[in-house]
């Protein structure tokens, strides 16, 4: 009997001492992307605490190791470098919110055979571009744009202006892709304005003709710029732009965010494959950022993915392409065969009340 004591014991021991399962978390600490980042942090460390909560993963703690950053490409491939040094049993990574972060850090962490699942970065790119093993957790550009388009023609807008930012790979597919959706319901687009940087954007030539002006700006800070000059401009009507807007702490309160609308992840989804309520009041409890939104909910929901995958073993990239069924905060994620974007609802909202859902759209890319 004492021999089997001690086995048990022994066995016992062996499980809650076991080595945690680690997850990379690459969320930009510093510069203009920290903004979206910092929340997603905070949703995934709540996933994990769950996770945790409810016995971690086979019996192992899950532990999360941010891979800080200062919004550059640079900086985010040192990080996932220096990352898998200290910890080259990293089981997988996840995070950013920015194109061409996530392709850098993406590339690294799939040269050292890492799946990688980007939490807010929405290029449908991404995925060929980076390679097998790369996943969003979010909704693509296409779908985002498409929304707009959609919410815009709905409105009665028939003639539009585009402007965007020419320096990101964020603003500029997004533009493309609203541009083609908009066209391709019937619209006029009067004109396609490039920019760098909000201080040097240049305006329509007639924008009060124009029904609307679709901007496709990195940041809320970015936008509120080149808006400040549309309205001195004289341009009253609706300002349209995607998911790089929704901060809400930059829009509260502030006299630019009259009559502009954007694009973002429905927070929480709403409709077929929404969270339910144990799941959203288990979030909220755990959470420990200041303000919960799209972003928050997107970090949660991309720690489940990798989580999802690892519990069921076997090869990750291949459970999370051909098993993934998270009911996410922000929406179903299912991975389609031959895709690694999910199909996941949009969510469009009133600058001056960041915190309502105007409408939720559902376009499929």
């Amino acid at each position: 009997m004492k021999i089997l004591w001690f086995l048990l014991f022994g066995l016992a021991v062996s499980a809650t001492s076991a080595e945690p399962l680690k997850i990379g978390a690459v969320f930009c600490d510093a510069g203009a992307q920290r903004a979206l980042d910092e929340p997603s942090w905070q949703g995934a460390r709540a996933a994990v605490a769950l996770q945790n909560q409810a016995g971690g993963i086979g019996g192992r703690r899950v532990e999360l190791i941010r891979v800080p950053a200062d919004s550059s490409p640079a900086a985010v491939s040192a990080g996932v470098r220096s990352a898998l040094a200290a910890h080259p049993d990293l089981a997988a990574f996840i995070g950013l919110s920015d194109t061409d972060l996530a392709l850098a850090a993406g590339r690294e962490a799939r040269q050292a055979g890492k799946v990688f699942v980007t939490s807010g970065a929405t290029s449908p790119l991404l995925p060929d571009e980076v390679g097998e093993g790369f996943f969003l957790a979010c909704f693509g550009d296409d779908v985002q744009a498409a929304a707009a388009a959609d919410w815009l023609r709905t409105k009665g807008a028939k003639k539009v202006a585009i402007l965007f930012d020419d320096s990101k790979t964020y603003t500029r597919l997004l533009s493309r892709y609203f541009a083609a959706a908009f066209t391709g319901s019937g619209g006029v687009v009067a004109e396609q304005i490039a920019f760098l940087g909000g201080a040097e954007a240049g305006l329509p030539a007639d924008p009060k003709s124009c029904d609307a002006i679709f901007l496709s700006a990195e940041s809320a800070t970015d936008a509120q710029t080149v808006i400040a000059k549309l309205r001195a401009a004289g341009f009253a009507g609706p300002v349209v732009g995607g998911d790089g807007y929704d901060n809400p702490a930059a829009w509260t309160g502030n006299a630019l965010a009259k009559n502009v609308f954007y694009t973002t992840h429905a927070f929480p989804a709403r409709g077929p494959g929404a969270a339910d309520e144990t799941l959203l009041a288990a979030f909220h409890a755990t959470y420990e950022g200041a303000e919960v939104d799209a972003f928050s909910g997107l970090g949660f929901d991309a720690a489940r993915v990798v989580m999802d995958g690892l519990a069921r073993g076997g090869d990750l990239a291949e459970e999370i392409q051909r098993r993934t069924k998270v009911e996410g905060l922000t929406g179903a994620i299912r991975y389609d065969e031959g895709r690694r974007v999910p199909t996941k609802p949009v969510a469009i909202i009133d600058a001056e009340r960041p915190g309502e859902v105007l409408s939720q759209e559902n376009v499929e890319p």
